[in-house]
This record gives structure tokens, C-alpha cells and sequence, in this order.
């Protein structure tokens, strides 16, 4: 069995919506699974830091890991500290690609650039989270047989309006994957916004022109690999929007 790739994995852990291809794989492969969910735990800690946590320098045996996995000399590195293998990074990158694990590690946490990439990073968080703000907050409730929960949030953004979708503790599927929709309050008109990720937030941009007001309905529902694109009718929480 191939395996999902390091980048599209890293891709998802972001909230990025995965392909039907690799939500099958990953309903049934458990090495993917956790490498996802060890992903989406950094991307977590890297998204809960503030501007006024305290950033502390990593042991040098961390040091010393990364520059193993990168093939690089460690023996000056206890002499000149972290800035040599910092520097040695640099050079590594024209010779060997940084596995995809590891820039994402390195980006949450800053154990590449250290403590300074690590300000860096939490400056430019606190810098977009100020220019988002919360337009409307929903509870997704269980759907017939269900027992799932989750909350729908809607922000604004630079880029446009923003759906925040989490729900917890869904089953695996086997033979399909969980989409998002948003619907009239009669669910009779539905459009489909992406795949959900069950391992984390997901988020979705809303189509343009699209009014809250006429689509107040958030749905998730369970769909099939079998080439239908409309809805499957087999919704597991749904919540709406007040006007």
C-alpha cells in the first residue's frame, strides 16, 4: 500500500481539504492516520502560541537531531552553539530537501531558526488574527443516528469570509469521506465547500456573493466514492446561523 505524501498530509494537518483519493486511504491506513494526527498536534501548538509567551532556547540534543537528519557536521556545533547549525541549514538546502515532517516541526515549534523564527512567526499570527473577526458562531448538533458535535464559526477576512468547521468524535468511514455544505434554511439548495477534516479544524472560504441570510444552514454529511455529486441525504450534525 503507497502511502499519502509528507506534503500533502502537512497540507491537510492545515486545514487544507483533502482529496477523496487520500480521505479513502486515510480512513483505512493507520500509519497515515497518526502521522496526521502528530501534524495536526504541532500545527495546534504553533496556532495557540501568543505574542506573549515566552520563548525559550531548545536543548542542544535537539540541535544535534536536526542536523543528523540533515547529513550535516555536528562537531562544531557544541562549540559555536546554534547559530552554526542555523547557518549550516542554509547550505543543506542546496544539497538535500528538509523532509516535509520536519518544516512543519521546525515552523510550530522553531527548532530550525530558534527562538528568533519563533517571534517572527508569533508576530505574524497575532498580526492576521487581528485583522479576522467573528460574524457568526454556531452549534452543529447530532443528526438522527448520531452522536458527533462540533461548532460552525464565520469570520472575516482579507481574503473573504472564512467557515471554521470542527466536529468531534466521528466514526471512520471506509467507503467515503465527511463533507461541509451550506444550505437554505429548508435544506432544499445546497452547495458543497469541501472536504471535512476529522482530525482538526477545518476551514472553507465562502463563495463569493453568497449571503448568510439565504444560507444560514451548515451541514456535514456522509458521501460515497461513487461519482454523485449531490447530496447523499445521510447528514450527521447540522446547525444554523441566527439572522
Amino acid at each position: 500500500m503507497s502511502h499519502i505524501e509528507e506534503a500533502e498530509l502537512a497540507l491537510v494537518s492545515l486545514g487544507e481539504v483533502v482529496r477523496p483519493q487520500d480521505a479513502e486511504h486515510l480512513s483505512q491506513c493507520r500509519d497515515c492516520q497518526e502521522s496526521l494526527a502528530r501534524l495536526s498536534e504541532l500545527v495546534e501548538i504553533s496556532r495557540s502560541s501568543s505574542v506573549g509567551d515566552q520563548l525559550v532556547s531548545p536543548p542542544d540534543d535537539v540541535w544535534s537531531a536536526v542536523a543528523f537528519e540533515l547529513n550535516l557536521s555536528t562537531s562544531s556545533s557544541a562549540d559555536h552553539g546554534n547559530s552554526q547549525v542555523v547557518r549550516s541549514l542554509a547550505t543543506a538546502r542546496s544539497r538535500k530537501r528538509i523532509p516535509v515532517w520536519l518544516g512543519v516541526a521546525a515552523a510550530s515549534v522553531g527548532i530550525v531558526a530558534g527562538a528568533a523564527l519563533t517571534a517572527a512567526i508569533i508576530e505574524v499570527q497575532g498580526s492576521q488574527e487581528s485583522s479576522t473577526q467573528v460574524v457568526a458562531r454556531t452549534e452543529l448538533a447530532p443528526v438522527a443516528n448520531s452522536t458527533s458535535r462540533g461548532t460552525a464559526v464565520v469570520e472575516t477576512t482579507e481574503q473573504g469570509p472564512m467557515l471554521h468547521v470542527t466536529v468531534r468524535d466521528l466514526p471512520p468511514i471506509v467507503d467515503g469521506y465527511y463533507e461541509v455544505w451550506m444550505a437554505t434554511a429548508d435544506a432544499k439548495t445546497m452547495v458543497a465547500l469541501g472536504t471535512l477534516n476529522t482530525q482538526s479544524d477545518s476551514s472553507f472560504s465562502l463563495p463569493a456573493g453568497m449571503q448568510m441570510s439565504k444560507f444560514p444552514l451548515v451541514d456535514v454529511s456522509v458521501e460515497h466514492f461513487d461519482g454523485i455529486a449531490g447530496h447523499s441525504a445521510q447528514s450527521v450534525v447540522r446547525g444554523q446561523f441566527s439572522a
